[in-house]
């Protein structure tokens, strides 16, 4: 008969099996999915994987590690949204009602900046010599929609004869959403390449195809254009003053959200996924 003879564990093995435990129990909490806690609920992977499934029509698998990582951050300023006003059912909305359900909160939340004054504009322009430039231009508005099929939808009512405006107030999460989602004038090298494919081939009028980004789904409605060497752009303070008034708004939003969070709390924990990940609602020194 084969005998095994069991030796005490002495002090380095102690170490290691304690070692192995901690290392075990990391990973049974890191298989519970969860990448963050917002107020009182836990975000989990299928939360995120849900979220980007429905602004991209693709698995969180299938997007690219820098997209994922921006989605992650877009779904905690919803969390924090809705944490800083919870109402019971916010979280079983599907993802289409959530958005529109964090867009009113957010306008009743976070008030909007005033308009920009004449000084500022003066000065927005000195800082810009672009907007006085002569190339290619054109003018738009714009939505920004949840997810594809917002976007699709908003497109065929576009195109079908429905106010841009009106289609405007009533679904795009832009800044400027209530205001017709006025964009101005601009020229080709302003804008990203994916949206200056999408609208320097409109004509006046004309609304384009869906175009995603890390905001959400863009569709574009063309109202003028100008060629090159057609002189100074004759809107040319109504433009800046459109794209001041929107990074005003848009800084004045992040600001309101970074109250939000340290006042309902929120917490990123989410070692080990394979996409950027961050607390965007924490201070660097």
């Amino acid at each position: 008969m084969l005998r095994v003879r069991l030796r005490p564990v002495g002090g380095f093995e102690r170490r290691c099996l304690i070692l192995l435990s901690v290392v075990a129990a990391l990973s049974c909490r890191g298989a519970s999915g969860r990448l963050a806690i917002v107020g009182d609920r836990k975000v989990t992977i299928e939360n995120l994987s849900a979220f980007v499934s429905s602004q991209t029509g693709r698995s969180l698998s299938d997007v690219s590690p820098e997209l994922a990582g921006a989605l992650f951050e877009r779904f905690l300023d919803e969390e924090v949204v809705l944490a800083a006003n919870p109402s019971p059912g916010d979280h079983d909305l599907t993802p289409t009602a959530r958005s529109a359900r964090v867009r009113d909160l957010a306008s009743a939340l976070c008030p909007p900046s005033p308009q920009p004054s004449s000084s500022q504009v003066d000065a927005y322009l000195a800082a810009h010599p672009e907007f006085a430039s002569g190339g290619e231009r054109i003018k738009l508005r714009q939505l920004v929609l949840p997810d594809q099929s917002t976007a699709r939808s908003a497109r065929d009512r576009s195109r079908s004869g429905e106010d841009f405006v009106r289609l405007s107030r009533e679904l795009s999460r832009a800044p400027n959403a209530a205001d017709g989602g006025m964009l101005g004038w601009v020229e080709r090298g302003q804008l990203p390449p994916e949206f200056e494919a999408a609208v320097f081939g409109l004509s006046e009028g004309e609304v384009s195809e869906p175009v995603p980004s890390n905001a959400g789904w863009h569709v574009f409605q063309a109202m003028e254009r100008r060629n090159p060497g057609s002189g100074p752009d004759p809107a040319l303070r109504d433009r800046a003053r459109v794209q001041l008034a929107a990074a005003q708004a848009d800084a004045t939003q992040r600001s309101c959200l970074m109250v939000l969070a340290s006042r309902v709390g929120v917490r990123v924990d989410c070692a080990g996924v394979s996409f950027p990940c961050r607390n965007p609602f924490e201070v660097t020194p």
